[in-house]
């Protein structure tokens, strides 16, 4: 019996062949990554069905691949620079593939509404949502970046989330830093011109480490002093910064403002705040990008009073926007409730600007 790779029409109906597709469509579930590969490979892109959920897209395109005898070097150019998956695909193109262990023939357990015609596991919805664990990792590698602020406005106190951008710089929201309600004795007759205008805190505290623990108990948490006199902001765009009053630990890390590949709706946002203005969470479920333009993400990542300033970021936690507000959109006849963020490009953009960085 020859190869499943050398079969030709391919043959769909080999366990490696379906063991093939599910592992590409699993690892590259973006488009143009896979467009890249097959041009790189030899594969007429012309010949391909672009356009379609991607398990669709990874059928058409082995087949179309094989087809044009160019199967081989696709595989090539998708196990380059990738070890773990190089790895897997030398599995998979070996003399014997190493395939799924075999379900059981009979092992005396009955599953409830199990058919044995069917597969024992499988992905449930269309959508792949298995994460590599580094996912969690370089998450609890950024966690700290972010932190509580307490901040002394002329109306009062209150509070936001914040974080680190360099060695002693804060982002956050500008309605965090400002007042933008009338100063505590307004003047009766004020005159002609625009009035004051939004006037920033008196004091500011960043929380570092405020979170629980493995074991749900409160961390200690460190309250660094900010320098007032250092707040910059645009209330346009919503971003403010203020720089601590000196540098901060080493243990929190610096969120890097370099330009992250463009989010698309349908991808998935996480965001790490402070809601509510209580212990350090991570909004991640139902966490789809529900709208994009040149100057906001919307979704429905989980968000709550006192998440404002936190850092939005992709699937593969890259910073991508700046959370700001909630908002009530008109979909489909129906109202629709959504977070959102400001594109991040657009807040570097004003911070250059501005000359903060």
């Amino acid at each position: 019996m020859p190869h499943f790779l050398d079969t030709l029409p391919f043959d769909w109906s080999r366990p490696e062949s379906r063991e093939l597709h599910d592992f590409l469509a699993g690892i590259h579930f973006r488009e143009g990554p896979v467009v890249e590969f097959a041009v790189r490979a030899g594969v007429k892109p012309a010949t391909v069905a672009w356009d379609r959920p991607m398990h669709s897209v990874w059928h058409d395109l082995i087949t179309k691949a094989r087809n044009q005898n160019r199967l081989h070097a696709l595989l090539e150019q998708v196990a380059e620079n990738d070890e773990a998956v190089a790895l897997r695909l030398r599995e998979l193109m070996a003399a014997e593939p190493v395939v799924e262990a075999p379900a059981a023939v009979d092992s005396g357990v009955v599953w409830k509404g199990f058919d044995a015609r069917q597969a024992w596991e499988r992905q449930i919805f269309d959508e792949p949502t298995l994460l590599d664990v580094a996912f969690m990792r370089r998450g609890v590698e950024l966690a700290p970046a972010v932190v509580r602020l307490l901040v002394t406005l002329e109306s009062g106190r209150a509070y936001g989330t914040a974080f680190r951008i360099g060695e002693d710089l804060l982002l956050t929201n500008h309605h965090v830093l400002y007042d933008i309600g009338p100063g505590p004795d307004p003047d009766p007759d004020p005159g002609p011109g625009p009035g004051p205008g939004p006037r920033p805190a008196t004091r500011v505290e960043a929380w570092l480490h405020y979170e629980l623990d493995t074991a749900a108990r409160h961390r200690a948490q460190t309250v660094v002093r900010c320098r007032p006199e250092t707040i910059t902001g645009d209330p346009v765009h919503d971003w403010a910064v203020i720089r601590a009053d000196g540098p901060l630990p080493d243990d929190i890390p610096v969120v890097e403002l370099a330009d992250a590949e463009p989010v698309s709706v349908g991808e998935r946002v996480s965001v790490i705040q402070h809601p509510n203005g209580g212990v350090k969470k991570i909004g991640m479920h139902h966490n789809i990008v529900r709208h994009v333009d040149d100057d906001v993400i919307q979704y429905w990542t989980d968000t709550e009073a006192g998440s404002s300033g936190s850092p939005v970021f992709n699937e593969r936690w890259q910073l991508v926007g700046l959370h700001h507000r909630w908002v009530a959109v008109e979909e489909f006849g129906k109202r629709e409730f959504r977070n959102q963020g400001r594109r991040i490009s657009r807040v570097a953009e004003g911070l250059a600007s501005a000359g903060v960085l």
